[in-house]
C-alpha cells in the first residue's frame, strides 16, 4: 500500500462521511447515489434519493414501472437524461442479470449512464474491489496534489488522471479509500479557500508547496451558451391546466411542459380569453441559455379545445406535482396558477 493512500484511508477512518443515507453497501444505493450525484450537490440529492428509494426499493420494482415514473419523481434534479439511463439500465438488469448490479467492471461499463468512474464507485463502494473514482471533487484533489495545471475540463487530462490513479489504489479497504477521496475533496480540498493545514497529504502536496491552491485545478473556458427561444401557451380551465408531452429529443424529453405557440392554431386561439403576458424567464442549463416567453389563457369549457389527447392532458394543479416536469413548468405553475 502506498503511503498515499495509506494516508487517505487512515484520515477517513477519523474525519470522513460515514452517515449518508446510500452508504448502506447495498450496490442499488450506491448506484442511483452516484447517478444522482453527477454534476449535482449532496445537499441537494438527499431528499430526491429518499423519496426515490422509498418508491423503487430495490431494481425490480424500478424495472416494473414505466418511465413516466420514474421522471416524475426526477422532477427538478435536472439532467433527466440519467433517470432515461437509469430506467433502461433497471430493465437491462431485470433480464440479463437476475436483478442484481454486477460485479465485474467489463459488465458495469456497459450499461447506460455508467462510465469509468460510475463503475469505479459501485466496484468499490458496494463490492470492496478496486475501482478508480473520478468525480469533480477527486480531480481537484489529485491535479493539486501533483500541482498538474492541465484543465481539469479536457478529455487529455481525464487520461492522465486515470492512469495516476490506478497507481495509488491500495491492496485492500477499497470502500474507505474511495470514499476518502470524494471526501477528501468536498471537505478540505474544496475548490476555494482550502483547508490545506487540516489536509492528511498537505506535506507532500505541490499547490500547497507552490501556493498554487487558487490557481489549480484550472478550467479552460467554456464556449458561450447556445440560446434558444421558447414560447409556451398556459392554458387552463377552473382547477385543470393543459400539459403536452414532450416527444422531442434534446432537453426534457418525455416531460410534460406547456403546448408551444405553434401547435395553437388561430382557430384554437379564438376559444381562449383574459390573454396575459407572463415576465420572460431566464433558465440556464449547462450548455444553454433558454428565454422561456409565456402567455396565460383561459376557456370556460375545456371540452370545446380539441386536443390530441395521446400527447396532451388537462390535468389538476394538485396532480401536475406527480408529474415529471422541468423546473421552469414548475414554478410557472406555482405561482401564476
Amino acid at each position: 500500500m502506498s503511503l498515499f493512500s495509506k494516508k487517505i484511508i487512515n484520515w477517513q477512518k477519523k474525519a470522513g462521511r460515514s452517515n449518508l443515507p446510500w452508504q448502506t453497501q447495498n450496490p442499488y444505493h450506491t448506484w442511483i447515489s452516484e447517478i444522482m450525484l453527477q454534476q449535482t450537490q449532496v445537499s441537494t440529492v438527499i431528499p430526491y434519493f429518499h423519496k426515490f428509494i422509498k418508491v423503487f426499493p430495490n431494481i425490480e420494482s424500478l424495472a416494473k414501472k414505466d418511465l413516466e415514473d420514474v421522471l416524475a419523481l426526477w422532477s427538478g434534479l435536472g439532467y433527466y437524461s440519467r433517470a432515461r439511463n437509469i430506467h433502461k439500465t433497471s430493465i437491462i438488469l431485470k433480464n440479463e442479470f437476475n436483478n442484481q448490479l454486477p460485479e465485474k467492471y467489463e459488465d458495469l461499463i456497459k450499461l447506460p449512464g455508467i462510465g469509468i468512474s460510475t463503475a469505479g464507485a459501485i466496484l468499490s463502494l458496494a463490492f470492496e474491489k478496486p475501482g478508480i473514482i473520478l468525480d469533480g471533487n477527486v480531480k481537484r484533489v489529485l491535479l493539486r496534489y501533483t500541482g498538474d495545471k492541465s484543465p481539469i475540463n479536457e478529455s487529455k487530462t481525464q487520461k492522465k488522471l486515470i492512469k495516476f490513479s490506478e497507481k495509488l489504489l491500495p491492496k485492500k479497504n477499497f470502500r474507505l479509500y474511495s470514499q476518502g477521496m470524494m471526501d477528501l475533496g468536498s471537505m478540505i480540498c474544496k475548490p476555494k479557500n482550502p483547508i490545506c493545514q487540516k489536509c492528511p497529504i498537505y506535506k507532500n502536496c505541490k499547490s500547497f508547496e507552490l501556493n498554487f491552491q487558487d490557481i489549480i485545478p484550472f478550467k479552460k473556458p467554456l464556449k458561450q451558451k447556445k440560446e434558444k427561444e421558447i414560447n409556451w401557451y398556459l392554458i387552463f380551465s377552473k382547477d385543470k391546466v393543459l400539459l403536452k408531452r414532450n416527444d422531442k429529443k434534446g432537453i426534457w424529453q418525455n416531460l410534460w411542459v406547456f403546448p408551444e405557440k405553434d401547435l395553437i392554431s388561430k382557430t384554437k386561439l379564438r376559444l381562449l380569453k383574459d390573454k396575459e403576458k407572463l415576465p420572460l424567464m431566464i433558465h440556464n442549463l449547462s450548455h444553454q441559455k433558454l428565454f422561456i416567453s409565456t402567455v396565460k389563457y383561459s376557456i370556460k369549457n375545456k371540452d370545446r379545445l380539441p386536443i390530441d389527447r395521446t400527447n396532451f392532458a388537462w390535468v389538476n394543479k394538485s396532480d401536475s406535482g406527480k408529474m415529471g416536469l422541468p423546473k421552469p413548468v414548475k414554478e410557472i405553475i406555482n405561482n401564476y396558477l
